[in-house]
């Protein structure tokens, strides 16, 4: 089985992408790289290679199929990162490394899936750092056992890159216009759309979705609410380079300067996008589903 993260999406979609790499929370789900069972006491490893300090972990749940574990019992599970690799030629060597351990009474979900919710030792071992081991070493009564119980138990994590230096953008005609010498634009009125209250302009505001209100939160599990944002505000003129217009938002700021009552101003609108992934029920079971242009990252005039 090839191990690491799986990112769904919508059904009809039918295609493999990959992650986007924007800062939107994205879904990653491990399947199981190994497991051990001693009475209450389990051990499972999973492969995280992709992902590291640089993500910003939201959720975390380990989910476990019935009857894997006992209805009403507390277990004890410790979590290792487990990661082969090739070593001396054709040798393989696992790494491990232990994330945490925990004991608690699975939560009973919707479907046949138990619910653990781990997204505190997971951001513990991402941002703290927690080194490699054993586990607990606690004395075990039983013998540990291994499990073929690969397709019935996944780490789902809804994580968030942390942003990175925005790269330079390629020129455009507002910046060839700004450094040549044939093209005088009203200082005035330069000086003018600088004095400009800015939180008259186009930009960014919230608009926070809460799925409980829209009537959808009983099939959604993650996320329960979300910030969508939307775009408000007026587009200078003329504008510039803040603003991301298109060349054509740039010209027709220009004749709006120039001739106020021959144009509108450019609109504000959203100039980038990003997916959102969500875990929600369909048909009995928990599935992770990528949808397209969920969050605005970005306003603009165009």
């Amino acid at each position: 089985m090839e191990l690491g993260p799986v990112l769904s999406h919508p059904a009809q979609s039918g295609s493999q992408a990959e992650p986007s790499p924007s800062p939107s929370p994205l879904a990653l789900c491990w399947s199981l790289a190994g497991s051990l069972q001693a009475g209450d006491h389990w051990t499972l490893s999973f492969d995280m290679t992709s992902i590291s300090g640089s993500h910003e972990v939201r959720l975390a749940e380990l989910r476990v199929r019935l009857p894997s574990f006992p209805q009403s019992h507390n277990v004890t599970v410790d979590i290792y990162h487990s990661h082969e690799r090739k070593h001396q030629g054709n040798q393989t060597r696992v790494d491990r490394l232990f994330l945490g351990t925990f004991t608690s009474s699975p939560a009973v979900s919707h479907s046949s899936w138990r619910v653990f919710n781990i997204t505190s030792l997971l951001q513990s071992w991402l941002h703290q750092g927690v080194a490699s081991g054993n586990g607990n070493g606690s004395s075990k009564a039983e013998p540990a056992v291994s499990h073929g119980v690969t397709d019935k138990v996944l780490l789902v994590v809804f994580s968030k890159d942390k942003p990175s230096a925005e790269p330079s953008r390629a020129s455009t005609l507002i910046r060839t216009a700004e450094t040549s010498k044939h093209v005088m634009i009203d200082n005035a009125a330069k000086e003018l759309g600088n004095r400009r209250h800015r939180r008259s302009l186009c930009r960014r505001v919230d608009m926070i979705v809460n799925f409980e209100q829209t009537g959808w939160g009983s099939w959604i599990v993650y996320p329960k609410k979300y910030n969508a944002y939307r775009c408000e505000g007026e587009c200078p003129a003329p504008v510039d380079e803040t603003f991301k217009p298109t060349n054509h938002a740039y010209i027709q700021s220009l004749l709006k300067l120039y001739q106020p009552n021959r144009v509108p101003c450019p609109a504000c609108a959203p100039v980038k996008m990003s997916p959102l992934s969500m875990l929600y029920y369909e048909k009995g079971e928990v599935v992770l589903r990528h949808h397209e242009d969920m969050i605005i990252e970005e306003c603009g005039c165009n």
